[in-house]
Order: C-alpha cells, then sequence, then structure tokens
C-alpha cells in the first residue's frame, strides 16, 4: 500500500493534475491538489470553502498502474481488487497531439518518475 500512497501523493504534487472518476452514465472531472490521509480515507484535492475534492478509500485502492494513451495526457489509474480503474489521475499537458499545450520536458519527467509502474500491487 505505500507504493500506491506514495505514487499518488508524488503525482499530485506534479501540479496541473485532473482527477477523472468514471460511472457508467457520468464522468467528474476534478482539478487535483494536494493528498490527506485519515483513517480510512485518502483525500485527493482541496477541502477549502467551494473547493472540489475526491475521496477514494484507502482499502479499495489495491494497485496503481502508468499510461500514456495514444492522443490523451499521461495518466497513473487507481485499481480496485477485481482490476477496474477506481479514480484516474490525469497530468495535463502531455497529449502530443495538442501542439499548442503540450510540454516535452514534463510528459518526460513524468515518465522517468512513473514508467515502471506498469502496475504495481499495493
Amino acid at each position: 500500500m505505500s507504493e500506491v500512497l506514495r505514487a499518488l501523493a508524488d503525482a499530485l504534487a506534479f501540479g496541473d493534475t485532473l482527477l477523472i472518476v468514471r460511472s457508467g452514465a457520468a464522468i467528474a472531472e476534478v482539478v487535483g491538489g494536494p493528498l490527506r490521509r485519515g483513517e480510512e480515507w485518502l483525500t485527493l484535492g482541496d477541502e477549502g470553502a467551494g473547493a472540489s475534492h475526491v475521496h477514494l478509500r484507502i482499502a479499495d485502492a489495491q494497485a496503481i498502474r502508468y499510461r500514456q494513451p495514444e492522443g490523451r495526457n499521461a495518466a497513473l489509474d487507481v485499481l480496485g481488487a477485481d482490476g477496474a480503474v477506481v479514480v484516474s489521475i490525469a497530468f495535463r499537458r502531455t497529449n502530443p497531439v495538442r501542439a499548442a499545450t503540450f510540454d516535452a520536458e514534463r510528459l518526460a519527467a513524468i515518465g522517468a518518475r512513473f514508467g515502471r509502474l506498469g502496475e504495481v500491487p499495493a
């Protein structure tokens, strides 16, 4: 579990991230922020008045996977016990298709930090 938490904290520290939560009928994208660990839950993002954040049950964060899909931003996926994605942290400005905003140095730094995380169990 410590590897998953360390990777999440490091990912959010890169800044300019989006937390993405999907359900069958909706997708929520929340601006990333700091990570705070409670007894049972992690809080991803700012908790101040009017700020948005995501609560993630620690027990449901079973593994983490880095990916760089073609035509999309690089991301870290938090996986549940069944291997399904629970929440993703997308690194903005890492999509080479969007030349106007693409930051090659940022993508290289993120890849160097997380590229080895093809899938790391808790």
